[in-house]
């Protein structure tokens, strides 16, 4: 690296610094939100959402049921989600009993999200709204793969999730209008994406876990935007593609995050803009190309610098491709196929 190369990156790693400014300031930020931002009215909506027994999972299916939705929860912990399920249920007493159910996916298994996937269409239903929220972050601990050979980070947060989406757009393209969520991280601004690292051991000194997550949430935003591009292309526009960040939230995604500071969201805090991004007309106005990324207040914010690189994002969904062993114009594939059975 030159020195002029080493000033451009300090620099940037400095706007990095200071896009993350907002963690601290985010109570601040949302003061003005009123404490739920779902419409009343959800009834004949359905909704897929991963990781929905604990934190801003919990939460945000909890607040769409209310409303009437049917919600999905698709999560590893089966007992777990039907005992919150059944918990919902009895608390409704006079009101209407809200219509949730439990669907097992494991996202460190790719069999199974091909199995929930094909379990699912079956049904042949429509699907609404996606909301992958489940993720994980190893928190100083050493690199780990999965049992297909790869990073866990990059599995759990990017891979598996960018699968589901995949292959669950036959549904989605039967709703009038669809929408794919993903609960990314402002942590995707202090990091890069080395794809030959997915499948790859780094030496032990030079691997960070925060490193690892945060590249594993850029690669998934550079990947839904090149999806949502290539929808547009195919005149698919009923599917919005977006991308939130809910804030720095106490959640046992982080051991050390359990106790709450001063300035954290709880996980009715951080929920708010998962919601507003599953539900408001708003987005509408501010999608590019089908695209766009909101943060914890509700608003449309800036990306890091990397996503502005349409190669380095095509090589991400090309990558991405090759591990799901799909074909590169599978996507064509999807839309003949309901083209044919309309």
């Amino acid at each position: 690296m030159n020195q002029r190369e080493r000033e451009m990156d300090r620099w940037t790693w400095l706007r990095n610094l200071w896009e993350m400014k907002e963690i601290f300031g985010q109570k601040l930020m949302t003061y003005h939100l009123p404490p739920h931002l779902v419409p009343n009215n959800l009834y004949g909506i359905s909704v897929i959402i991963t990781g929905a027994t604990s934190g801003i999972g919990l939460r945000t299916a909890q607040e769409l049921a209310k409303a009437g939705a049917h919600v999905i929860m698709a999560c590893r912990n089966t007992k777990a989600a039907s005992k919150i399920a059944c918990q919902w249920k009895e608390e409704a007493h006079n009101s209407i009993v809200p219509n949730v159910e439990v669907m097992e996916l494991d996202l460190l298994s790719l069999s199974s999200v091909r199995q929930f996937a094909a379990a699912w269409e079956q049904r042949a239903k429509a699907l609404n709204i996606l909301i992958n929220n489940a993720g994980v972050y190893l928190m100083g601990e050493p690199q780990k793969f999965t049992d297909e050979g790869l990073e866990q980070h990059i599995q759990v947060n990017h891979i598996a999730p960018a699968m589901l989406s995949l292959l669950l757009l036959p549904s989605l393209l039967r709703a009038p209008s669809s929408r794919i969520i993903h609960v990314n991280s402002v942590a995707h601004h202090c990091a890069v994406v080395e794809t030959k690292y997915w499948n790859s051991r780094i030496e032990e000194h030079k691997f960070s876990s925060f490193k690892a997550y945060g590249s594993s949430k850029l690669a998934h935003l550079m990947f839904l935007k090149i999806l949502a591009n290539k929808l547009v292309e195919q005149k698919k526009t009923s599917i919005q593609c977006l991308a939130v960040h809910p804030g720095v939230v106490s959640t046992n995604l982080v051991p050390a995050f359990q106790k709450k500071s001063f300035w954290m969201f709880d996980s009715v805090e951080g929920a708010r803009s998962v919601l507003f991004c599953a539900t408001s007309a708003e987005v509408e106005a501010h999608l590019v190309k089908g695209f766009a990324y909101y943060t914890c207040n509700c608003k449309p914010a800036r990306m890091s610098p990397h996503t502005a690189d349409m190669d380095a994002c095509l090589d991400v969904w090309q990558k991405t491709m090759e591990i799901l062993q799909l074909n590169t114009d599978y996507l064509s594939h999807v839309m003949t196929g309901m083209c044919d059975k309309s």
